[in-house]
This record gives structure tokens, C-alpha cells and sequence, in this order.
């Protein structure tokens, strides 16, 4: 049976987890799993469909409402990939020849390929777009864009958020002992981002956790972040996958 201490710790972690999810919206189920094979380097011609139904079942969980009237296809989704599992998990006939075979994930392959499809057109035609626009800027006059350091900072999301934070809390010895006393606030994480924002221009999102072996510590500072970026305080950064986040001010 769990301590009153690892279970205040599941508890904050499950709302830090469901505050990065809320985040991420897909108009479809189809736009929700091509992220997930996406962003985990999948092949999606080979999908570990046990790996993947658990994700989709976590983001149900996690990132919206129970409500079957708005989201029944995601429910139907989730419906069929559990299907597709058990089908798999079925030994196939002794006698049948391996070409006779036929694999339950086919038909969701070719839906995703068919999304795939028209995601690049759509992309395509964006960027075709932007380059219209980006021309006529250049008639006269060409934009140099300044290299000055060979680290490259991208954009990160809510989704390297969510990579960051599975990581440091996996770190954590779940049977550890935790400090039912130790006060740690989301304000408290603000007011420290915000301090190194005055003193330093920017600061990581490792400098916001002060108390290395604390979990609420690592929950709070998750916390502090997504407002600030919610609310259009902060931008963050990542120069690659699972590395530290870089935080820095929106200047008004």
C-alpha cells in the first residue's frame, strides 16, 4: 500500500501531466495518432500497436473531457486500436501460409497514409504561400539571417514539455522518503523565473528546480512554465530532443 507521501506525488504528477496535455488539440483521431507515430519515430508501416494504443488511452485520460457526444470518433478510435491489440495478441493458424496472413493494423495504415498525404499537401501549399509572400518582400533588397552561434534553439512544445518532464520524474525513486512539510507554490516558481528573467535575460528550466531531490519542487516549476507560456510571458526553446528548455521573457 502506498505512503500519504508517494501518493501526493502521483497526484501532483498526474496534474502536471494533465496540464501538458490540455494543451495539445487534434481536430480528429487520425491528426492525434500521426503526432504520436510522429513524435516517438515510429514507422508507420510497422506500428507497435500495444505501445501506441496506451499513448491514444493516455491522452483520452488525460487531455479531455469524458463527453461521447463531441468525441465519440476518438472513443471509436480507441475502440478499434484495442481491437487491432487483441488481434495481434491471437496466435495466427498453424497450417496458413505466411502471405494468407493478413495484419490487423492494414486498413489503419492506409487511413494514416492517406491523412499523411493530405497533411504534406496542406503543408505544401502553406509553404508555396509563404514563398509567394517572402518574394515579394525581396524584390529589392535580400534578409540576411544571423548565425552567430552554431546551437540552433527551435521552438519547443508542449509535447518536448511533456518528454522533459517524463524524464526528470522517471528519475525519482518512487519507494523514496518525501518531506510531507516542504512548502513548495507555482507563485513561488514565478517569481524565481521571472527574478533570473531581471538578472541573467533568460534562464533553464533545470535552474527553477532548487530542491534536487524533491518532486512537488519539479511539479511546481512545471507548473509556473506552462502559465507563463499560456498567458504570453515566456517562450521556450530547445536546441534537441530531451535537453534542457530554454526559457525567455515576451517582451511587451
Amino acid at each position: 500500500m502506498k505512503s500519504l507521501s508517494e501518493v501526493n506525488a502521483m497526484s501532483a504528477e498526474i496534474v502536471a501531466k494533465r496540464a501538458i496535455y490540455q494543451t495539445l488539440k487534434f481536430e480528429n483521431p487520425l491528426a492525434l495518432l500521426y503526432f504520436l507515430i510522429k513524435h516517438n519515430d515510429m514507422n508507420i508501416y510497422d506500428i507497435p500497436i500495444a505501445e501506441i494504443t496506451d499513448q491514444f488511452l493516455e491522452y483520452l485520460d488525460y487531455a479531455v473531457d469524458p463527453d461521447l457526444e463531441t468525441l465519440s470518433d476518438f472513443y471509436a478510435m480507441a475502440a478499434n486500436l484495442l481491437y487491432i491489440k487483441a488481434r495481434m495478441l491471437l496466435p495466427n493458424p498453424k497450417d496458413a501460409a505466411v502471405e494468407e496472413i493478413e495484419d490487423p493494423r492494414s486498413e489503419l495504415v492506409e487511413k494514416l497514409i492517406e491523412y499523411q498525404k493530405f497533411k504534406k499537401l496542406s503543408e505544401l501549399m502553406e509553404q508555396t504561400e509563404d514563398a509567394a509572400a517572402w518574394s515579394l518582400e525581396r524584390k529589392k533588397s535580400h534578409r540576411i539571417l544571423p548565425f552567430d552561434d552554431e546551437t540552433v534553439w527551435e521552438t519547443a512544445d508542449s509535447w518536448n514539455l511533456l518528454n522533459l518532464f517524463t524524464q526528470i520524474a522517471s528519475s525519482y525513486d518512487t519507494m523514496g522518503v518525501y518531506d510531507n512539510f516542504e512548502e513548495v507554490t507555482v507563485n513561488e516558481k514565478t517569481a524565481l523565473m521571472f527574478e533570473l528573467f531581471e538578472t541573467r535575460g533568460e534562464c533553464f528550466f533545470t535552474d527553477l528546480i532548487v530542491r534536487k531531490n524533491s518532486v512537488m519542487d519539479v511539479v511546481c516549476a512545471f507548473m509556473a512554465l506552462l502559465e507563463a507560456v499560456k498567458f504570453d510571458r515566456a517562450r521556450i526553446f530547445q536546441n534537441k530532443m530531451y535537453a534542457d528548455i530554454k526559457i525567455c521573457p515576451v517582451k511587451e
